[in-house]
């Protein structure tokens, strides 16, 4: 795959050193990095067509003209804050020039994983990844979003997507509000391009998520079967490298069956006797000869009490590939420092 052209361009070379340095650790060799600070230079390099990926400039130093070249993502680095993001007819985004290098790079790197994917070929299938446990209650929303957040942060395009009755997931997102009201009739009635007419209602943290719906899902007549419809169909699109799923805790057909055509499983339990007696439930209905398809991981781990996941004989051929401490903020943080803890990293690695 051809490297992506980065071109950061400002007068101010002492701002643009650490921001380069960020770009070259998190780009390794998947990219050629460029800085111009004169502006005369600038009109010079200008001044023959030019193919770049991503073009990150001071709004001072931008022009019209730039519209000529092949530009694939442009950031306008903007001295104030503003409100106003209209700025050209290219797919152009405004960063306010002054806000952190990290938070910089990650909106670029979610745009150089946009431009990988058109440069693949489309023969690389959707992986649908779904994160479950028998126990109610066990955290499999935090694990699903800081799993789908982590994949992200390893520049993949990840969709998030919620099939509990009740959604609460809201809560982690900057913008939790609520499907419209009607969207549901459309996931019901499953049309021929069901997934053209749900994916505009889509929204972008660091990764993708159909928002949560308005009301409980069985007083819309949505059922985890319906749901189950929209993934085969957004994963036939190819457009995603990942789906996580955020699965319900009931083991019904449906959920059954949505395991079937899972790529892969994370089946999240605890270390506590009595939620151990439903892992051992799930391992009598379940066929988990696949090694390679089911990750198990203990959510809520605390070291001063007894881990019944390796005293238990039944439960001790589940491999825990991940523990989760009780206590380490997960309640209460952003999805971007949620996908930046290291189990979360660990997890994601092991499906990249």
């Amino acid at each position: 795959m051809a490297k992506l052209q980065i071109l950061l361009c400002d007068t101010d070379e002492k701002y643009l050193m650490p921001l380069e340095r960020k770009f070259i650790d998190g780009f390794e060799d998947s990219a050629d990095i460029m800085i111009i600070t004169d502006p005369e230079y600038l009109k010079v390099f200008f001044q023959s067509q030019r193919k770049i990926d991503i073009l990150v400039i001071n709004e001072s130093l931008y022009v019209k003209d730039l519209e000529k070249h092949n530009i694939e993502f442009l950031f306008i680095l903007m001295e104030q804050m503003t409100q106003d993001t209209t700025t050209t007819g290219l797919n152009s985004n405004q960063i306010y020039k002054y806000t952190s290098v990290k938070e910089i790079y990650n909106e670029i790197a979610n745009c150089s994983a946009a431009i990988n994917r058109k440069s693949k070929k489309q023969d690389e299938n959707t992986k649908l990844i779904m994160v479950y446990s028998p126990i109610g209650g066990a955290g499999v929303t935090t694990l699903a979003i800081g799993l789908a957040g982590a994949l992200a942060q390893n520049h993949r395009h990840v969709l998030y997507i919620g099939t509990d009755n009740l959604q609460s997931f809201g809560y982690r997102l900057a913008d939790s509000t609520p499907l419209p009201s009607g969207v549901e009739k459309q996931i019901i009635g499953q049309g021929d391009h069901l997934y053209d007419v749900i994916k505009v209602y889509f929204r972008n943290e660091i990764f993708d998520y159909l928002p949560p719906f308005p009301r409980a899902l069985s007083s819309l007549n949505v059922h985890v079967s319906d749901l189950s419809v929209l993934l085969e169909r957004i994963a036939a699109a190819r457009e995603y490298d990942f789906i996580v799923v955020d699965s319900v805790c009931d083991f019904s057909d449906s959920v059954s069956k949505m395991m079937a055509s899972s790529d892969q499983i994370v089946i999240v339990l605890s270390q506590k006797p009595h939620e151990i007696y439903k892992a051992r439930q799930l391992l009598k209905n379940v066929d988990f000869s696949d090694g390679n398809k089911f990750t198990f991981v203990c959510n809520r781990y605390d070291k001063a009490l007894e881990n019944h996941l390796i005293s238990d004989a039944q439960i001790q051929s589940c491999k825990i590939s991940e523990y989760f401490q009780r206590g380490d903020g997960y309640d209460t943080a952003t999805v971007e420092e949620l996908a930046g803890v290291d189990s979360f990293q660990k997890l994601a690695i092991q499906f990249i």
